[in-house]
């Protein structure tokens, strides 16, 4: 789910965002247009006060529609658009209101199973309609073009029961729509385990961080292993940990489902078609059966659990609060950033892990949809089109991205790259310095980077150097170069290519003189320490002594089809990470070491007997978070809305909550408390922590 904030804040944040249609200079009323957004806190790009960063994306938007009319490309009375954006802070908040009739957004940013509940109750209307001028290729070709496939193709193939009147009976039936004329995907994710593998709390129940590591691998049981008593906090939110009581109520019936799947009796739509049935509950007749078995499940994790938390979870295991924590990817990412940053923490460092468990998770999508109103007029409709088309360009997307640490429905070139900068292992080369030089009176950094594209755009990069220098260095390189603070810094990597004529491969290494390595065909210069590589052709490395491909990452399944550049090919879809899984057993030392595992995960029957070992790929870092690999999508589904049964599980959620926690949990958390209260105030800032983090974010600091 979307991260939550905690408070409804109902008053527009952008300067000159009006919610009424008002006049402007010589503009009369009928020519401006306002459109009116409703998202959650920070869940789009901000900019936090520096003048050389980009406007806000709803900024942007406005100048973006704006240049749209000055060109002609849409109508001119598009000109003078106002958007008033306003940020809530549940699903459940916006469906109250949408319920009474007097919202009046064009736009509401919900998850998917609140999309679902709200189609299927006649609060929101379909995007596009059947008149050919309404096509959704034509009203939002970035979504079709840019949105990834795989993942657009779950949240449209999404179904949501919808009562109509049969004109030939009379009679109220129910018909199924799907959510494709109703959402435009957002971000996306998974529901999650997030842990401390070195968690000083875990020290006297665990022989080493591996232990841990492979406890958590296998299912949501780890969160009822009392080895971790006290020391997990889960969310309060009903249909997440709705969604691991099920989990582990029907833990038999997933590891049959996977049995069969790994065995080949079911193929890989059956079997997510079978899985999915189980995870909403429908392999029971009736769904208080269900109900019953995840209360009872749920009831059992009480006692073992520190506390429900809401936001604070993310915070919480990074201060050391706790050491596990049920949690969404993109808080994941976030928790993981901060553990790691000692500038944040100082000596509590930590490294943090997600686990995405091989029987299976919930995978979740926020969405845009256009609520009810009969006096919307056309022009709006239209707005929100081009807003939503506008978000979907990857370019914007991209910013959407690095801003909220949360992964973008959208790739593309502009989101490869954006990925690529924060965990592609030979990014870390791009961005090493290689080495640092004395030429005459100044410096000049060689960093790895080819650039095939210098030498078609050179006059873009033509810059004078200092008149002291020009008379030292070829004409005809001498105005290529680029200062930042007092140094020269040019982007060069060791590259190969085939000669044309005798069909040898060249290397090209690395280059023995300034003028070598001013020469266009080999670097090119960056402006400014903070340029990021974008675009710069292939990022092969040569005279390398890793082994690339044991560390390679396919994220095909993402990004295919939606690389429109010709620059692009296959290879710029598999990653190279060395922190993408978790590292097992590679310690043969390790006391809990045992021969020929290595790398491997084990799970136990209750007697502690070994009954199968299997590669770990379900607990990862950031990357993995992020963007899990096709078998995780392929082990997760998504939580349908409980429809009419809602009401079973929201009073099964009301008795859970009802009963106090344990007194272990009560005493833990007074102690904790005490101990952890100056590193919590140092915390507390979370603006300037969010700030870093997306600073850092950035690129080399990452790993």
């Amino acid at each position: 789910m979307k991260k939550i904030t905690k408070i409804l804040l109902l008053s527009p944040i952008f300067l000159g965002m009006s919610s009424g249609l008002t006049s402007c200079g010589g503009d009369s009323v009928s020519e401006r247009f306002t459109l009116k957004i409703i998202n959650s806190e920070d869940y789009i790009y901000l900019n936090e006060g520096d003048p050389d960063a980009p406007a806000d994306m709803v900024n942007q938007f406005k100048a973006y529609v704006k240049d749209l009319a000055s060109k002609g490309e849409i109508d001119s009375k598009y000109a003078n658009v106002d958007v008033v954006y306003d940020t809530s802070d549940t699903n459940e908040t916006l469906y109250s209101e949408l319920q009474t009739g007097k919202s009046d957004y064009d736009l509401i940013n919900v998850s998917d199973y609140m999309a679902q509940k709200m189609v299927s109750e006649g609060l929101v209307v379909p995007l596009y309609r059947d008149e050919p001028e309404q096509r959704r290729e034509d009203k939002v070709p970035n979504y079709l073009q840019y949105a990834s496939p795989t993942i657009r193709g779950l949240l449209d193939n999404i179904e949501a029961p919808v009562k109509v009147v049969n004109k030939d009976t009379s009679k109220t039936e129910t018909k199924y729509v799907r959510l494709e004329d109703y959402a435009v995907g957002y971000m996306w994710g998974t529901l999650g385990i997030l842990f401390n593998p070195d968690y000083s709390g875990f020290s006297s129940r665990v022989t080493s961080r591996d232990e841990v590591i492979n406890d958590m691998h296998y299912s949501f049981s780890s969160l009822w292993n009392s080895k971790y008593n006290g020391t997990i906090s889960i969310k309060n939110s009903m249909r997440d940990t709705f969604a691991a009581g099920l989990m582990k109520a029907y833990e038999n019936e997933f590891i049959s489902l996977k049995e069969m799947y790994d065995e080949g009796i079911y193929d890989v739509d059956t079997y997510m078609q079978e899985y999915a049935k189980v995870f909403n509950g429908e392999s029971e007749d009736n769904f208080s059966t269900v109900v019953a078995k995840v209360q009872n499940s749920l009831d059992t994790l009480k006692n073992n659990i520190f506390g429900l938390e809401v936001d604070s979870g993310k915070q919480d295991i990074v201060t050391g609060k706790i050491g596990i924590n049920l949690a969404w990817s993109g808080d994941a990412v976030y928790s993981m950033d901060q553990a790691e940053d000692g500038n944040l923490v100082g000596e509590n460092q930590s490294e943090l892990y997600y686990c995405v468990p091989e029987l299976g998770s919930n995978l979740w999508f926020d969405t845009w949809v256009m609520p009810k109103n009969d006096n919307r007029s056309e022009e709006r409709r239209e707005l929100a089109l081009m807003f939503l088309d506008f978000m979907s360009d990857p370019a914007n997307a991209s910013q959407n991205m690095d801003y909220t640490g949360y992964t973008s429905f959208i790739g593309g070139g502009d989101i490869l790259e954006l990925v690529r900068d924060w965990y592609d292992i030979r990014t870390d080369e791009i961005y090493e310095e290689v080495e640092v030089k004395k030429y005459n009176y100044e410096y000049y950094q060689v960093y790895a980077v080819h650039n095939d594209e210098v030498e078609e755009n050179k006059d873009f990069f033509a810059l004078d150097y200092p008149d002291f220098m020009k008379d030292d260095l070829d004409p005809e390189t001498a105005n290529h170069r680029s200062e930042c603070d007092e140094y020269l810094l040019y982007y060069f990597v060791p590259y190969s290519y085939v000669d044309k004529e005798t069909k040898e491969v060249i290397v090209v290494e690395e280059p023995e003189s300034v003028e070598d390595c001013l020469d266009v065909k080999h670097s090119h210069p960056v402006l400014t320490e903070d340029d990021e590589h974008k675009k710069y052709g292939d990022l092969t490395i040569v005279n390398s002594d890793e082994n690339y491909e044991e560390l390679a990452v396919d994220l095909t399944y993402f990004f295919d089809g939606t690389l429109t550049d010709s620059d692009y090919g296959e290879e710029d879809m598999i990653f190279y990470s060395d922190s993408y899984y978790a590292d097992l057993y590679s310690n043969p030392e390790a006391e809990d070491y045992v021969a020929g595992l290595e790398g491997m995960c084990r799970h136990y029957d209750e007697e502690g007997n070994i009954i199968s070992t299997h590669s770990n790929f379900s607990v990862g870092r950031q990357f993995f978070t992020q963007y899990p690999d096709a078998d995780t999508i392929i082990r997760c589904a998504v939580m349908k809305d409980f429809g009419e049964n809602n009401k079973l599980v929201m009073k099964m959620w009301e008795e859970f909550k009802s009963d106090p926690l344990p007194t272990s949990s009560l005493v833990l958390f007074i102690v904790i408390i005490g101990a952890g209260v100056g590193l919590g105030a140092y915390l507390i800032t979370t603006k300037l922590l969010v700030k870093r983090i997306r600073k850092k974010r950035k690129g080399k600091e990452q790993k």
